[in-house]
């Protein structure tokens, strides 16, 4: 398989944030209202009638450093992180994954193989609000593996506030990046 690989997260996260469609898309969100999140949420989206949110999160897999194959290291951080921005308001998180310029055709099928097989045990893992998706060629879109299937909704009143500020643009996100994608 031939894919576009990337020397760093942040050129992959530009790669991704200049292919999602609709004017609601904020790069790398760091607080709520004034209230600082962690983690960082590093690329934002509201649907066009504004009533869900979703939070991407972006990570390179490298090549690990004491085997052949990729270092899952980042892999199962994103989805710890993708959980997470769920507590800050999210409706859905979507983990995007893309291959650092070190990785090998045979890493990355290799993993793509892995994913597919694990496909079903890593859906119940991660549940129905989180995707999991790769992102392979330049200019191109993720592919998905894992679509997330529901919003997710809870009873706590700050996730719940924290949403209803989140869809009303009380966020502050990275100016200069925002503007990468005109």
């Amino acid at each position: 398989m031939v894919c576009f690989r990337f020397k760093t997260e942040e050129e992959l996260l530009k790669e991704v944030y200049r292919s999602l469609k609709g004017k609601w898309v904020y790069p790398r969100v760091t607080d709520i209202d004034g209230n600082k999140i962690w983690p960082d949420i590093d690329i934002l989206q509201i649907n066009e009638d504004r009533t869900r949110v979703i939070g991407y999160e972006i990570k390179l897999m490298k090549p690990s450093n004491k085997s052949a194959s990729l270092n899952y290291e980042d892999f199962y951080t994103g989805i710890g992180q993708a959980l997470l921005y769920l507590k800050n308001g999210v409706h859905r998180s979507y983990l995007v994954l893309g291959f650092h310029e070190n990785t090998n055709d045979y890493q990355i099928n290799e993993f793509l193989n892995w994913l597919s097989k694990k496909k079903e045990l890593l859906k119940s893992i991660v549940g129905s609000h989180i995707s999991i998706g790769t992102y392979l060629e330049y200019q191109g879109s993720i592919s998905p593996i894992i679509e997330a299937e529901s919003d997710f909704s809870t009873s706590d009143e700050e996730v719940k506030l924290l949403s209803n500020k989140l869809l009303k643009g009380k966020f502050s996100f990275n100016q200069k990046l925002f503007w990468y994608r005109y």
